[in-house]
């Protein structure tokens, strides 16, 4: 999980897109998914990032520990909201 959270650190840093692989709650996964990152919350299932979906064109909830594979890619971003990464 730390080497999930400082690729998500230097994503926002750097303002580039990351690629993720996301175990929904139901244990099915969408692919790839393409997001930008802005900010982590705590909540009951444990540490979150909030980021925009490029593909669902929304801001979305992941679940830390869920991700099961992220890449930084070469793609900037404009921030839509404050990054408080």
């Amino acid at each position: 999980m730390f080497a999930v959270l400082e690729t998500i650190k230097q994503a926002a840093q750097e303002r580039k897109i990351l690629k993720i692989i996301y175990l929904e709650k139901d244990g099915t996964s969408e692919g790839w998914r393409y997001i930008e990152p802005y900010s982590f919350t705590d909540g009951p299932s444990g540490q979150a990032l909030f980021a925009w979906d490029l593909d669902k064109s929304g801001i979305r909830r992941f679940i830390i520990s869920r991700i099961q594979d992220i890449e930084i890619t070469a793609r900037n971003y404009h921030p839509r909201y404050a990054v408080e990464i």
